[in-house]
């Protein structure tokens, strides 16, 4: 399905331009339902200030793999209805004297964001669901004798004016592409707690 998506996708001549957009949908859709998640967008945010924030959006199958469980059912996969949400932490990076392209981050909070599960939703943008990381750490600091906080390095191995290159402690490598020049955070007060009923119901529309 992919392969014929993209072909379909850059025809021409011969279907219309909303019978082609009609079957990208139903490829897209065919494609998530044989996953039962997937990863959307990863953002990272840096102030002027030294303030780190990082946004992972992910999208789970709220129907789970049903013949697991139920060997006689058919149907295996995460669609119709999806859980979306974004996991957004912060932190803050300071420069290393030793190595200036080298920083040190303190990690502050943990916390969903932009959850589409009805109830649970009010509870999380409460701000009580948010993991206090700095009070987690003085709290084993002070009970456990040979813990230190963790603060990771990311080193900067090559920056421009539109891309950074980083690699973290582990050797892993992320390759980030400037969009804007805000240093806003993403707003997710307007994601709609429904399950993506709404957008699966304007997808078949």
């Amino acid at each position: 399905p992919i392969i014929l998506f993209r072909l379909f996708g850059s025809l021409t001549r011969g279907p219309s331009s909303e019978e082609a957009e009609q079957y990208n949908w139903f490829c897209e859709m065919h494609r998530a339902a044989l996953a039962i998640s997937t990863i959307g967008v990863v953002r990272q945010v840096i102030t002027h200030k030294g303030k780190l924030v990082n946004e992972f959006e992910v999208k789970v199958g709220a129907v789970p793999f049903l013949s697991d469980f139920l060997p006689r059912l058919a149907y295996s996969g995460g669609l119709p209805l999806t859980i979306d949400g974004a996991i957004v932490s912060t932190a803050d990076a300071t420069q290393s004297d030793a190595v200036p392209n080298e920083w040190e981050l303190y990690m502050d909070t943990v916390e969903i964001k932009g959850s589409n599960i009805p109830i649970l939703r009010n509870v999380l943008d409460s701000g009580n669901a948010k993991l206090r990381s700095r009070n987690l750490s003085d709290f084993l600091k002070e009970n456990v004798d040979v813990y230190e906080t963790p603060k990771p390095v990311l080193k900067t191995t090559y920056i421009d004016e539109t891309m950074r290159i980083v690699r973290d402690e582990d050797d892993n490598i992320f390759v980030y592409g400037r969009v804007s020049e805000s240093e806003e955070p993403t707003d997710y007060s307007g994601v709609m707690a429904d399950l993506g009923v709404a957008s699966l119901l304007e997808g078949f529309n």
